[in-house]
């Protein structure tokens, strides 16, 4: 139902940032009272992360957007980037997280575990084109 629940996608690419994925996820927040901030009029939202195993794998091994999205999603918030708060903790309330990816194969990344253990995780496996056939 609109009227309660509202829907954001973010399209991840290797040249997703952290700093893009932050602006991203605020961009449809309001402000609600200190530090808290949510979807417009007390609503909720759902959040779909497409291609979430994309961002670019570091010279360490680390998804630094990724790190992000887990912080979003653990602690419930991000941290100011704006000059005169930077460091403080922004509440994101009302937020609820959907994802998807392909098999990390063939190039593909695969996400962290430590992002991985926040999510109900499905593996659908494309018929063949006889079972297709077949149906």
């Amino acid at each position: 139902d609109p009227n309660e629940m509202l829907t954001k996608r973010i399209n991840f690419s290797s040249a997703t940032t952290p700093g893009m994925a932050q602006y991203a996820i605020e961009a449809e927040l309001d402000k609600r009272g200190g530090k808290n901030y949510g979807p417009p009029n007390g609503k909720k939202m759902t959040i779909f992360f497409d291609d979430i195993s994309m961002p670019e794998v570091n010279t360490w091994g680390d998804q630094t957007t990724l790190e992000l999205v887990r912080l979003v999603i653990e602690h419930g918030g991000v941290y100011f980037l704006d000059k005169d708060k930077r460091g403080d903790f922004k509440t994101c309330e009302d937020l609820q997280y959907l994802a998807a990816m392909q098999h990390p194969v063939g190039g593909k990344n695969d996400i962290p575990n430590r992002l991985k253990r926040n999510f109900f995780i499905f593996n659908l496996v494309l018929p063949s084109i006889t079972s297709i056939n077949d149906i």
